[in-house]
C-alpha cells in the first residue's frame, strides 16, 4: 500500500511540474517585476536568462525562471562609456538602441545602434565579452567600435536596428535599417563580427518600409520580420510587426501573396489591440524545441509604458510562423 501511495504521489509531482513547464513554455504565466523595456532582445547563459534594451549604455534584465525580472545594470557605465560616435553625433546622450546579441566561438557579439532622435548621422556599433555573468572575474565588455555607418551603409539609410545572421553555409550577414530609405544586407567576417569589405557590398532588402528588423532561418526559408506604424508614442502608438520570407538569404523576400519586399510589400504578423496598441521591435529566443518572439508593447494597464512580452511560435500548414497555436511549434534552425 505504501509503495502505491508513493508511486501515486510521484506521478502527482510528475503532472504538476509538466503543467507547470507548459505553462511557462506557452507564457500563460504574466511577465512581473522590472519589464519596463524598450527594443529587446533575449539569450540564456547557465541558468540565467538575459534581455538587453535600449538604454542609457544599453540596459540590461535577467531573469531564472523568463518569467521574473530583475534589472542588471548595463553594458557600458559612465566611466567606460564608449566615445567614437562623438565625432557623427557630438550630442549623443550615451543612450544606446536596439541591441542584438549572439554567441559564436566562445563569445558574445553585441551589437547595438547609436543615433539621436532625427539625427541620421547613425552608426552601428560592436561589444564583445566572454562570459553575460558579472560575478565572473572574466566579465568585461569590451567595445570593438564602428562597424558601419551612414558613410558606408548606404546613400540616405539611417544605420540603426542591427541584427545579425548566419546563413546556411555558414555566412555571416548583418541586416540593418529603417524607415528613412529602408532596410540593407552587408557580409560580416564570422570571426571578427566586422564587415568582410568596406566599402561593404549592399543588398538592398526594401527602400522605405521597416526597423527593428531580423532575419531567422527556418527549415526551408529565411524569414523576416520588421516593424511598422509609430512608435514611442504611448497609447498613441500603432507599431506592428510585418513579416516576409524568401529561400536565400539576400532575398528577395515575399509576402504571402507572393510579391516583394523590395516593393514595399509586406505580410502583417502582429498588430496592436486595446490594450497594447502599439506592438513591436521584436528579437527572437530559441530554448530546446520552443522559439519565442521577444518584443515591446505600449501597454493601457501600464499607462502607456513599453513591456516586455515573450511568446512561443507555431508553424501553420504553409509553413509562415504565427502566434496562433497549431500543430506544431516553428523550428528555427540555429
Amino acid at each position: 500500500m505504501k509503495n502505491i501511495v508513493k508511486t501515486s504521489n510521484n506521478i502527482l509531482l510528475l503532472f504538476i511540474i509538466i503543467c507547470f513547464y507548459s505553462k511557462t513554455i506557452a507564457q500563460d504565466i504574466p511577465l512581473q517585476g522590472d519589464i519596463r523595456v524598450h527594443d529587446p532582445v533575449m539569450i540564456k547563459q547557465g541558468d540565467t536568462y538575459y534581455v538587453f534594451h535600449t538604454g542609457k549604455g544599453i540596459s540590461i534584465k535577467i531573469s531564472k525562471d523568463r518569467i521574473h525580472w530583475t534589472n542588471a545594470g548595463r553594458v557600458f557605465n559612465p566611466e567606460n562609456m564608449p566615445s567614437w560616435f562623438k565625432n557623427d553625433i557630438p550630442n549623443q546622450d550615451g543612450s544606446l538602441w536596439a541591441p542584438d546579441i549572439h554567441y559564436y566561438k566562445g563569445k558574445y557579439y553585441l551589437y547595438y545602434s547609436v543615433s539621436a532622435w532625427m539625427n541620421f548621422n547613425s552608426s552601428v556599433g560592436l561589444a564583445t565579452n566572454t562570459t553575460l555573468n558579472p560575478k565572473d572575474p572574466d566579465y568585461k565588455w569590451v567595445d570593438q567600435g564602428q562597424i558601419i555607418s551612414f558613410k558606408n551603409g548606404g546613400e540616405g539609410v539611417n544605420v540603426i536596428d542591427p541584427n545579425a545572421i548566419q546563413d546556411k553555409d555558414g555566412k555571416a550577414w548583418l541586416v540593418y535599417g529603417s524607415f528613412q530609405k529602408g532596410l540593407r544586407l552587408v557580409q560580416l567576417n564570422p570571426e571578427t563580427g566586422k564587415l568582410l569589405s568596406d566599402p561593404p557590398e549592399l543588398t538592398t532588402i526594401t527602400t522605405k518600409l521597416g526597423e527593428g528588423t531580423f532575419i531567422i532561418r527556418g527549415p526551408k526559408y529565411y524569414y523576416i520580420f520588421a516593424s511598422r506604424g509609430i512608435c514611442c508614442k504611448g497609447l498613441s502608438s500603432t507599431y506592428q510587426i510585418v513579416i516576409g520570407r524568401a529561400k536565400s538569404i539576400k532575398g528577395p523576400y515575399l509576402n504571402k501573396n507572393g510579391e516583394s519586399w523590395v516593393d514595399n510589400k509586406y505580410t502583417l504578423f502582429l498588430e496592436g489591440d486595446n490594450e497594447e496598441p502599439g506592438r513591436g521591435h521584436n528579437g527572437f529566443f530559441t530554448e530546446r524545441d520552443t522559439t519565442f518572439i521577444v518584443y515591446h508593447a505600449y501597454t493601457r494597464s501600464a499607462n502607456g509604458a513599453s513591456l516586455l512580452n515573450i511568446k512561443p511560435m507555431y508553424m501553420d500548414d504553409e509553413d509562415w510562423p504565427t502566434l496562433t497555436p497549431g500543430k506544431k511549434l516553428f523550428k528555427l534552425n540555429q
